[in-house]
């Protein structure tokens, strides 16, 4: 489990009263960490919990649970939690109620975990209503009780935390501890969904689709679906997939169009206090050198596109040497990941649109994976060989640029504008395993198409335009490195 600092200064989490501290001090540890400089962010943080101020002993909690600028130590994590848990931060008496109640630097207890749930719940703190209701549904650390659960998943879900959100939806859709209603799990699943809520989204798939709560709607169904599984939510794209066949070229264009235009609402209350990511908390802080380096390409200030197979399984992201990034959303079937970053400068890449054509010339412009073999910038030039790859899938291109083995990086046309994407040779072509390396010269690329798709089902804003006048080579690869960006993952 993973926690933030990301919203933690933003909440107006309440400071004990014997200590006030200096402000400007949290604004740049909060500054440090969000640019990766955890050192920086650790010593203010330090100098802060020093005074005995609660937010500052809760900050240092999250940067040890982390390892971010220290070793990774859950022992001292919940040293500091409870330091600030017993002065009444919330989001201390959260976060020390899941190391009770996960075993992780302290004693298992479930008992004790719902008390610190209980303590930060009682203060209105949403995450904390969703733990205590969690406890309560499954009845750990407390005799089941469904109702009370769906109570305290009702305070959270007024103060708009999508989570509760979701749970409460459910157990209104099922029955879980309530009447069944199918109108208001579809008000509450639409309010998660809005907030990016993955399942959510799902949700209204199913619930547009046969006409619970709403009117039967395929062209909604698929619009919801197309969110969801751009967030990788199981059965999401095979749904997405089947119901696109019933609709209507306008009906496909339209719903396309909305996903293009569609902007997660900010999150409420104080969801993003306790985020989490798969696969546990992040290990930082033990090794300086990544696991696998890829590339990326800039797509917008927040931005930045790699393939699925770069960032796939890591806990840890950076971008151009110094940016953190998260992975907000990926297509395993296309190879395709999408990078959000806070706001950064620089030129962003331009989507080509229109037909390619077979014999057009391109230039490749990326970063091998790490050792295969070596992480500095290559640029290599070819042109389109094949309009699909050796199985007819038109979602690929055959390239005669050379390309590295297992390698990643941006594909641009003459003009300039990104055609698409390398892929991994062995999956692109579809050849088996056995045949080792794929013959010379035939390399692949994820087309265009395809990237317009996985933005538009993420609310991405792009630029895109058509093949134009041909420049230089030398000139595109100069364009082209202002827009790609070396990624390195921590596994």
């Amino acid at each position: 489990m993973r926690h933030f600092l990301h919203f933690l200064f933003a909440t107006g989490v309440a400071l004990s009263a014997s200590v006030v501290p200096a402000r400007a001090n949290f604004a740049d540890a909060q500054a440090a960490f969000e640019l990766g400089d955890y050192q920086t962010a650790y010593a203010e943080f330090l100098k802060l919990a020093q005074t005995g101020d609660s937010n500052a002993e809760t900050a240092l909690g999250v940067l040890y649970d982390n390892g971010d600028g220290v070793p990774k130590d859950q022992r001292v994590a919940v040293m500091w939690y409870r330091k600030a848990a017993e002065k009444g931060n919330p989001q201390a008496q959260l976060n020390l109620g899941i190391h009770c109640e996960q075993g992780q630097g302290v004693e298992q207890e479930d008992a004790v975990a719902l008390g610190w749930y209980s303590k930060a719940a009682e203060q209105g703190y949403a995450a904390a209503e969703v733990a205590l209701g969690n406890m309560y549904h499954r009845g750990r650390g407390v005799a089941q009780d469904k109702k009370q659960a769906n109570a305290w998943f009702k305070r959270a879900a007024d103060q708009g935390n999508a989570s509760a959100q979701q749970n409460l939806a459910n157990a209104l859709y099922f029955g879980d501890g309530a009447e069944i209603n199918y109108a208001e799990a579809f008000k509450l699943y639409q309010q998660a969904a809005a907030q990016g809520y993955g399942d959510s989204q799902y949700n209204l798939g199913v619930m547009y689709e046969k006409g619970q709560g709403v009117p039967k709607d395929a062209a909604q169904a698929y619009f919801w679906w197309l969110l969801a599984s751009a967030r990788e939510v199981p059965d999401a794209a095979r749904n997405r997939d089947r119901i696109e066949k019933s609709l209507t070229p306008a009906q496909r264009t339209e719903a396309q169009t909305a996903a293009r235009q569609w902007k997660p609402a900010l999150a409420q209350a104080n969801r993003s206090n306790l985020e989490t990511r798969p696969g546990g908390a992040v290990s930082r802080g033990q090794k300086n050198e990544p696991d696998v380096t890829g590339t990326a390409f800039r797509i917008s200030p927040t931005h930045y596109v790699t393939n699925f197979h770069v960032v796939h399984g890591c806990q840890r992201l950076r971008v151009s040497g110094t940016q953190s990034a998260e992975r907000q959303a990926s297509d395993e079937r296309n190879d395709l990941a999408l990078l959000s970053v806070p706001a950064s400068s620089g030129a962003t890449a331009i989507i080509r649109i229109g037909r390619i054509h077979l014999g057009e010339r391109v230039t490749a412009v990326g970063f091998p994976l790490l050792g295969i073999p070596s992480s500095t910038l290559s640029v290599t030039s070819g042109e389109v060989g094949s309009l699909s790859d050796v199985q007819g899938d038109t979602r690929f291109v055959q390239i005669t640029a050379p390309v590295q083995l297992a390698s990643s990086g941006a594909v641009f046309d003459a003009s300039g504008n990104v055609l698409g994407l390398v892929e991994d040779k062995p999956n692109a072509a579809g050849l088996p395993q056995a045949t080792g390396d794929i013959p010379k010269n035939a390399n692949f690329a994820i087309t265009s198409n395809a990237l317009q798709g996985f933005l538009d089902a993420n609310g991405v804003d792009f630029d895109t335009a058509g093949l134009g006048v041909a420049t230089p080579s030398a000139q595109v690869a100069a364009s082209a490195k202002d827009v790609v960006a070396l990624v390195e993952c921590w596994q």
